[in-house]
């Protein structure tokens, strides 16, 4: 298949989880192409042979920029990779809180400005960062239950910096683009197994995020949504 024809979808953390579920499902719509981006890449099957997997270790800009040269044109980026365990500000070395920064903040727009000539290549646009609930600073305050600390203050910087890639591609004159900032909900994977059995599958997860950035618009930009695509406060 052409990528010049198809709809190209981009994933990043696409090894396992939510980011390999997501690969999954967008490869068996019509007409796609779907890059699965991640740090030791593998073959991934589809019955219609459009995966392609890439490497690309977004803590690394020479890797976030030897993997943008392989996507001439993109519709879709779904930024998916990140870190979290349970771990607390106050108990952690410098080092391991920058490194949550780095790999939940400074990775994704290292990724994005990579991507955006690919992006505005095509007319779809879209950027969707998945975040958490745990990034919700009026839900936090008080919290005891789940992934909080350093995870927690990566999301909220990560969700103010979708803000912020919405000011800054809103003001070009390629044309819209759509970049939203999403919970995908308490799924049943290696992060959110240790706090119990996850509230959704990873499949029923993914269909509900399939559905979302399918029918997203121009005029959902600058939004938190949950995977319903229900308003989540800031």
């Amino acid at each position: 298949m052409s990528s010049a024809s198809a709809k190209t979808y981009l994933v990043t953390g696409a090894s396992r989880g939510i980011g390999l579920e997501l690969v999954k499902q967008l490869s068996v719509l019509p007409n796609t192409m779907v890059y699965a981006a991640m740090r030791k890449p593998f073959a991934i099957s589809s019955p219609n042979n459009n995966i392609i997997s890439i490497q690309l270790d977004q803590s690394s800009t020479s890797s976030v920029v030897a993997a943008a040269a392989q996507v001439p044109e993109l519709d879709t980026l779904i930024l998916n990779a990140a870190i979290g365990e349970n771990e607390h500000l106050l108990d952690m070395t410098p080092e391991r809180f920058a490194e949550y920064l780095d790999v939940n903040v400074v990775g994704p727009n290292r990724v994005v400005s990579a991507l955006v000539p690919a992006l505005l290549a095509r007319k779809t646009r879209k950027i969707v960062y998945l975040s958490s609930s745990a990034g919700t600073i009026s839900g936090q305050i008080g919290e005891t239950w789940g992934l909080q600390g350093p995870y927690a203050v990566s999301k909220a910087a990560g969700n103010m910096m979708v803000v912020q890639w919405h000011n800054e591609l809103s003001k070009r004159e390629d044309g819209p683009s759509t970049v939203v900032t999403v919970h995908p909900g308490w799924v049943d994977t290696d992060m959110g197994r240790p706090f119990g059995e996850g509230s959704m599958n990873v499949v029923d997860a993914v269909e509900a995020l399939v559905r979302l950035v399918q029918g997203l618009r121009t005029e959902d930009s600058a939004r938190f949504l949950d995977w319903r695509g229900r308003g989540m406060a800031w």
